[in-house]
């Protein structure tokens, strides 16, 4: 069941669900059954063409995947003077300014924003699912499809997270290669 923005606030209110930095009482970023997420200031501009000589081969990379982004990326931190246009069809590696603690009893879906959506900008290729007990930062992975450059600024709203009650908590909480994760 997904929560509703009285859920969302009871948990936030008994320190079950934490962001960092906080999200106050009554933010406007509360809506009625999901929580704007923003963008934080680092991003890892990857490669606009192939890399010559480089296969990636995903099983073998597990939790070493973000130093092989980084490795052929350039790491870009916004300014207020200097925010980033993501040209059409190039992709980056963005993520959430907050680091989100999630209880066991609640699991998490990260979804775009419609407007971004309607400029042709996806905020996550096919991993939306944030499991039970996750800690940390939500990593994006930021592609514009559209047709203009779209100017990318720190602590603008990029993405949405819709929380729903787990029916049984697990037994234990996530503990994969992204736990913890800056």
């Amino acid at each position: 069941m997904v929560l509703s923005n009285i859920e969302i606030q009871a948990e936030i209110d008994a320190q079950r669900l934490v962001f960092d930095p906080p999200i106050e009482r009554g933010s406007d970023r509360i809506a009625s059954s999901s929580l704007d997420l923003l963008l934080h200031e680092e991003l890892i501009i990857l490669p606009a063409k192939a890399q010559q000589g480089v296969v990636l081969v995903p099983d073998t990379l597990g939790s070493e995947v973000m130093d092989v982004l980084a490795k052929y990326g350039e790491r870009r931190l916004l300014t207020e003077d200097a925010p980033y246009q993501l040209q059409p069809h190039h992709f980056i590696i963005g993520k959430t300014r907050e680091y989100i603690t999630l209880p066991q009893h609640l699991a998490a879906r990260i979804e775009g924003k419609s407007t971004l959506a309607r400029l042709g900008v996806s905020v996550h290729i096919t991993a939306p699912t944030v499991m039970a007990g996750f800690e940390g930062r939500l990593y994006l992975e930021i592609n514009n499809i559209g047709p203009f450059p779209i100017q990318l600024q720190a602590g603008m709203k990029i993405a949405q997270l819709i929380l729903e009650h787990v029916g049984l908590p697990p037994t234990e909480a996530y503990s994969g290669n992204y736990q913890r994760q800056e």
